[in-house]
């Protein structure tokens, strides 16, 4: 690690972590949750939590050994060679263009409760492809405003958990609130665990970071565990709040945290959340289109992992063609799936990084040419751990899932196979 340039404090990094994880999830998915296992959603939620935070201790143990930017890809290229590199890095840029995707599609769900014809299929379309042209001129012309876009996002949403948390308790102190039922919920909890482990998928960023730390190899684990317990918390008290408000019939609601805010402000809550949601879904859409080309095109211009074309950039420093990629398949993806396929896709990329980094840290956690890092309390039991979890949840999807991930998985290896060739001949 290079103490020189270390600079966020504990309390920066727990900020960062809440920030990176807190999503559009939290938003829109109580009812689905409540559905899939009831009650025992707060219960699932939970166990998501716990069980992020085990792959994340993985994460934590491979920053600290590799001092380099990349995350997951970086970690499969040094234990298992640029091949398994090269794989986890397209998936990887595969989670950002779905991110993208992802929130831009919560967005059209939200607007949908300010102008219900955004549910119509033309219109729907129409709006989408605004978005995410207006997203591409704006990456055109470089980064400049990306952290403001970004910083104006993660506030909006996490002061939004945090009014609905107060102002939802306080109603239901003053009332005697809803009766609730469970009546047709609870039958899928795996599809419960499932969905609420996509709303934990955004740590993954934050072990990554672990360089700009103090005393990093102190501050990354006791950072995890402190983001994961008060993020966790977060999910389980709105989860609470919302079917307290809503009783069963969270169930049907698109947008249930507004729905119930509803309750305790009238319309004008259930507009301020939706109003919030429009600002946190479109900014994290926008502030994760910079990095995602950026990080295709590192691919190509420092593991030189793909066809340097993908490197190339215009005169205002925007990786211009690893952009158009990245913009084009985000478009295809919002046009081909709702938003509840798209949670799925992004838990299907997130695990494939996963499963790769617990494989490279057993495989370097003996290399003793690399520094020791952090000692993880459960030794080589969370890597182990890890992997036993995600086999086990990775054969939870459905058929049209694995046929994306296969045939993307087809594609890079094309690519790969395509620009090795050119490099033979031309040596």
């Amino acid at each position: 690690m290079d103490k020189t340039k270390a600079a966020l404090s504990f309390n920066s990094v727990l900020l960062l972590g809440i920030n990176g994880i807190i999503g559009s999830g939290i938003f829109l998915l109580p009812g689905t949750l409540f559905k899939a296992a009831g009650w025992a959603s707060l219960a699932t939620i939970g166990s998501a939590g716990l069980a992020t935070l085990v792959i994340a201790m993985n994460y934590a143990a491979m920053a600290s050994k590799i001092d380099e930017d990349g995350g997951a890809w970086v970690y499969a290229n040094q234990a298992f060679g640029p091949h398994a590199g090269f794989q986890i890095g397209w998936f990887s840029w595969f989670l950002g263009v779905i991110t993208i995707s992802t929130e831009t599609a919560a967005f059209l769900t939200t607007l949908s409760g300010f102008w219900p014809a955004a549910q119509h299929r033309s219109v729907y379309v129409g709006i989408a492809l605004l978005i995410l042209g207006g997203i591409t001129l704006l990456n055109f012309f470089g980064p400049g405003t990306m952290k403001v876009i970004d910083n104006l996002s993660s506030t909006v949403k996490v002061g939004l958990i945090l009014l609905f948390i107060v102002g939802g308790g306080i109603y239901l102190g003053l009332h005697s609130g809803h009766p609730v039922t469970t009546g047709g919920a609870g039958h899928h909890p795996i599809n419960a665990f499932t969905t609420a482990f996509y709303m934990f998928t955004g740590f993954s960023f934050l072990p990554i970071a672990a360089k700009q730390m103090k005393n990093a190899e102190k501050t990354l684990p006791r950072a995890l565990v402190v983001v994961m317990i008060v993020v966790t918390l977060l999910y389980m008290l709105t989860q609470f709040l919302t079917i307290m408000l809503l009783g069963s019939t969270v169930m049907i609601e698109k947008l249930p945290v507004a729905a119930a805010f509803m309750h305790v402000l009238g319309s004008a809550g259930r507009g301020l959340i939706l109003a919030g949601m429009l600002v946190s879904t479109l900014g994290v859409a926008i502030a994760v289109s910079f990095d995602t080309p950026v990080e295709l095109a590192s691919l190509a211009t420092e593991k030189k992992l793909l066809p340097r074309e993908f490197g190339r950039q215009n005169r205002f420093g925007a990786p211009i063609i690893a952009l158009l990629s990245t913009m084009g398949l985000a478009i295809l993806l919002v046009l081909s799936g709702s938003y509840l396929f798209l949670v799925n896709l992004i838990v299907l990329s997130s695990f494939v990084q996963y499963i790769a980094t617990a494989l490279s840290l057993l495989k370097l956690q003996p290399d003793q040419t690399l520094p020791r890092g952090v000692r993880l309390w459960g030794g080589p039991a969370i890597p182990l751990v890890s992997l036993a979890l995600l086999a086990y949840l990775i054969f939870q999807f459905n058929s049209q899932t694995y046929a994306i991930g296969v045939a993307f998985a087809i594609v890079g290896e094309l690519i790969y196979w395509a620009d090795n060739q050119r490099k033979k001949k031309s040596v």
